[in-house]
């Protein structure tokens, strides 16, 4: 597989020849896997710093360490999505460390969007280059958490105020929010299911870049609809889902294996894990 980048004559992932083989698929293929190399969870964490100027977190995960977090999604398959795709600023990249790999199943899925993107239907094309709005519900630790990840004055979230909040609103005009009377959040955004690969070229080509067709394994599940208030059938979903399945690859993971991907390009998902949770030790870390 070209995408793989192995260790030869005991390289270490920090060493310029490996980064600059790292960026290299990365602007070529949008994902690259690092095998056979003297991989830890603190190493994970120092190789995200090359590529990441700022780090991000889901705050409905468990950290690991300061800059990763654990990944358990259950045991079910997990459709393709980008990472924090129904969120105002999903992150530029996204990597993944297996410390300890499942014995059956658990295959990290990924599909190149822009490659999908190029060969669905003109019809296709155009119905995904709609707007969408992801709606839904989140409850109060969940968008309190976020707007703590994302607000500079506020450091827990018993300190969240409304205020906090209207802020954290007012820096995407897409989005809108209305707390209820438990304290939840009706939360809407408006999403571009397709980006473009190169934001300053005026040609550029676009990707299928989304979480339409994920999961919602830590939060309620959303609503989507197009502009015009139709809603985002399942049969869109599904027809949307069979074509890409047809360009995914899988990567059968092995201990010590990193996974880096171009979150705004290639989608990833998960087949069944197979068996016992606990062969299983992934963790991910994701930023700009």
């Amino acid at each position: 597989m070209k995408n793989i980048i192995s260790s030869t004559n005991n390289s270490a992932l920090n060493d310029i020849d490996v980064i600059h083989q790292i960026k290299h698929q990365l602007n070529d293929s949008g994902w690259v896997l690092l095998r056979g190399f003297d991989a830890s969870l603190p190493k994970f964490s120092e190789l995200l710093k090359q590529f990441c100027n700022k780090l991000t977190f889901d705050p409905a995960r468990e950290f690991a360490d300061k800059s990763s977090q654990k990944v358990n999604a259950g045991n079910e398959p997990v459709g393709l999505h980008i990472e924090n795709g129904n969120t105002p600023f999903p992150p530029n990249l996204v990597a993944f460390y297996s410390e300890k790999s499942a014995k059956k199943g658990s295959q990290t899925t990924l599909c190149d969007g822009l490659e999908l993107f190029q060969n669905m239907s003109a019809q296709l094309q155009q119905t995904w280059q709609q707007t969408v709005t992801v709606s839904r519900r989140l409850p109060s630790q969940l968008w309190r958490q976020y707007v703590v990840n994302q607000h500079p004055e506020v450091s827990c979230v018993t300190e969240v105020t409304e205020k906090h909040l209207a802020d954290f609103i007012a820096i995407n005009k897409h989005q809108r929010g209305t707390i209820n009377a438990d304290d939840s959040l009706d939360y809407e955004l408006d999403i571009q299911p397709c980006l473009p690969i190169n934001e300053t070229d005026s040609t550029a080509q676009y990707s299928f870049a989304n979480a339409i067709l994920g999961p919602s394994f830590n939060y309620e599940k959303p609503n989507y609809t197009f502009q015009n208030g139709q809603a985002v059938s399942e049969k869109l979903i599904n027809e949307t889902a069979e074509l890409a399945e047809k360009y995914t690859q899988e990567i059968h993971w092995q201990d010590g294996d990193i996974a880096i991907i171009n979150n705004k390009r290639v989608l990833h998902g998960r087949r069944a894990i197979i068996g016992d949770l606990t062969n299983r030790q992934l963790f991910i870390g994701m930023g700009y």
